[in-house]
């Protein structure tokens, strides 16, 4: 893959999902220590900045707050606590991007509209976005992998992108890492065009 004409769609990087505050984040401690998804996070932040890759940011519609709501991440898959009305509340904490992985204009980076499903592509202005751009090379990387990631992945690679997924820079609620490299392994090299580490990706991007 040559890394001209090439973006990362970053997935979701809220508080509610990655800080120890967060509210789904107890249901997605195991997955995330287990990839070391945030260390990982920040390493391909960096990688991107420095090579000036530009980042595309696509961020789940917030919430309303639901006062009669009440959460419990026990047991729960990440679509259930996805659709728990108090996760990624409007004007929230929860709903901010984790600190150190905020979008940078001056490196090109964009936010494009919010998603309501599970695609980043699905009715928003992504597509046109990376078109404008040139962009013909996405680098899938953020949350939540069984959701968002999985979804923006397929849905890219049925647009005609070539698609290549960071398997280390994602988690998923009650999720052991046995089935994570299954997916990683048997799965999506039939789905997309490469599978790879950040550090991988990092490692080819400056040999160029």
């Amino acid at each position: 893959m040559s890394f001209e004409n090439t973006a990362i769609i970053m997935l979701d990087p809220y508080n509610d999902f990655l800080h120890a505050d967060g509210k789904m984040h107890p249901s997605l401690l195991e997955s995330l220590t287990e990839t070391d998804t945030i260390a990982n996070l920040q390493e391909l932040i960096m990688a991107a900045r420095m090579a000036q890759v530009p980042i595309f940011y696509s961020m789940r519609q917030p919430k309303q707050p639901s006062p009669t709501h009440q959460h419990s991440s026990d047991g729960a898959s990440s679509r259930e606590l996805l659709l728990a009305d108090n996760v990624i509340q409007e004007g929230s904490w929860g709903g901010d991007i984790y600190e150190g992985l905020q979008p940078k204009p001056s490196n090109g980076d964009v936010v494009i509209s919010r998603h309501w499903n599970h695609s980043a592509f699905s009715n928003t202005d992504l597509d046109y976005q990376l078109k404008k751009r040139n962009i013909r090379n996405v680098v899938i990387a953020g949350l939540n992998l069984e959701t968002c990631f999985e979804s923006t992945a397929r849905y890219a690679h049925e647009l005609g992108y070539h698609v290549t997924i960071l398997v280390d820079t994602t988690a998923m609620a009650s999720i052991g890492a046995a089935s994570r490299d299954a997916a990683a392994t048997l799965i999506w090299p039939n789905s997309v065009h490469e599978v790879m580490t950040v550090s991988e990706w990092a490692g080819r991007l400056f040999r160029y």
